[in-house]
């Protein structure tokens, strides 16, 4: 398979995919349609081999406070997801 996008391996069980991935953006403008590139990262989660979803985070190229702690959480989110359940607090 020639293309940098790969397929997943199938495995049973829930799990989550973190990739980088640049997506082209196709912008109208007065001088004719221009394309962009934009990075980001895309959180894919899969359930007994199938894609049940899929999250794509920008990254800029200074990241703000902001911009960092909404990738912290899509990350966290996709653990609990995978791992079905919350961490518990210190001590439990």
């Amino acid at each position: 398979m020639a293309s940098a996008e790969r397929e997943p391996v199938c495995r049973p069980g829930r799990w989550v995919s973190v990739r980088l991935q640049h997506r082209d953006v196709r912008i109208q403008g007065d001088s004719g349609d221009e394309t962009v590139s934009y990075a980001g990262i895309v959180i894919t989660s899969f359930e007994n081999g199938a894609e049940v979803g899929e999250r794509w985070i920008p990254l800029g190229v200074d990241p703000s406070e902001a911009d960092d702690e909404q990738l912290i959480q899509q990350l966290r989110d996709a653990l609990i997801w995978q791992a079905r359940q919350p961490p518990k607090a210190a001590g439990e």
